[in-house]
């Protein structure tokens, strides 16, 4: 089973040499997550009071504090360690949706939360879902509305699948422009849930006005995303309009008409080809952070137009960086290294704060 889950690495990421299991900390209030972790995936609420974790080869984690302190979640259906790869959040923090891939045999499932993680629920294994979502898909991204209503997952090698009622039932979307499998690598999501953008490694980009119901190809002749490309990770406004994607082994590029037309921002000082993993998007499209795996965080105030490395201080010097996220202000960002430390940061991305560290007194 381990050597399948390296073979997932290479093939999904191109870059790791190797995966590590990661430890099993206190399921107690104040968890430790000290130390070094394979962080996979970080979301934020709006206002950036609410955060979550997912840790490939461990567990779930959850902060009501904008990271001062935290709570083990993997407890119940979700106990153990498992090789989450992805997780969203809604507005107020309160529904949350995880999705396990990689090398986690019969446990490649998407899970949800109606109580900021008290309790989960098996969405794969549910009546009324089973039957789209069910068995093992190597889930690699998920995506929520506002309210925590809309859903919106898709899997490497697989389909695009959407949920109306918080992930009871699902459809699956890969009919029409996005019929078949593909190599599906990141979704995003507008907050009433109607516009999606969705990323497919050594693909194209699709956007949907309907929930998914059709889509829009992005990447046809004549467009400045034209043809295949390591596409990573896409990040998406609230109204659906302003758009940024991260090429791996490329640039960034941002929309601001649902994708009908693009511009590449790889100028300045994010001149040149990087391996962009991870990009976030403010509310209203102007704020932008996206990372460098490895290498360097990278913060912009005008859509993209210009950029500023943020990578001093705490966090100087380059990283495995592996996932961004934004408050809906773009003040508050929270950052996660594979194989290293959570960050957060309260003034976009100026200065940092090293939140693994030991536990502290008092309740997440």
């Amino acid at each position: 089973m381990k050597n399948l889950y390296i073979i997932y690495c290479a093939v999904a990421l191109s870059l790791l040499a190797g995966c590590k299991m990661a430890s099993s900390p206190s399921s107690e209030p104040g968890a430790d997550i000290s130390g070094n972790e394979d962080w996979t995936s970080i979301a934020m609420s709006s206002d950036g009071e609410k955060l979550a974790a997912v840790v490939s080869g461990g567990h779930l984690y959850t902060s009501s504090n904008r990271g001062a302190t935290w709570r083990d979640r993997s407890s119940g259906i979700i106990e153990g360690d498992k090789y989450w790869r992805s997780i969203a959040i809604s507005d107020d923090g309160k529904y949350l949706a995880a999705v396990v891939g990689g090398d986690s045999g019969d446990g490649r499932h998407i899970y949800t939360s109606s109580n900021s993680g008290d309790s989960w629920t098996n969405r794969s294994t549910t009546a009324g879902s089973a039957s789209v979502i069910g068995g093992n898909k190597y889930w690699q991204s998920i995506a929520m509305s506002g309210n925590g209503e809309k859903l919106a997952a898709v899997a490497w090698g697989g389909h695009i699948y959407t949920s109306s009622n918080s992930g009871e039932t699902w459809r699956d979307r890969s009919t029409g422009a996005i019929v078949g499998n593909r190599s599906w690598y990141s979704i995003a999501m507008s907050d009433d849930g109607q516009e999606l953008a969705a990323v497919a490694n050594d693909g194209h980009i699709y956007t949907s006005t309907d929930l998914g119901a059709d889509w829009t190809d992005r990447s046809t002749a004549g467009s400045e995303i034209a043809g295949n490309k390591k596409w990573y990770s896409i990040a998406m406004s609230d109204d659906g309009q302003e758009l940024a994607a991260v090429v791996h082994e490329g640039h960034i590029y941002t929309s601001s008409n649902l994708g009908a037309d693009w511009t590449d921002r790889s100028t300045g000082a994010i001149a040149g080809n990087k391996n962009w993993i991870s990009i976030a998007m403010s509310d209203d499209g102007e704020k932008l952070a996206a990372v460098v795996f490895p290498g360097h965080i990278y913060t912009s105030t005008d859509s993209g137009a210009t950029w500023t490395n943020r990578s001093t201080g705490t966090i100087s010097g380059a990283k495995y960086w592996f996932s961004i996220a934004m408050s809906d202000n773009g003040d508050e960002l929270a950052a996660v290294e594979f194989n290293g430390h959570i960050y957060t940061s309260s003034n976009s991305g100026a200065t940092w704060t090293d939140r693994s560290r030991a536990p502290s007194t008092g309740a997440p």
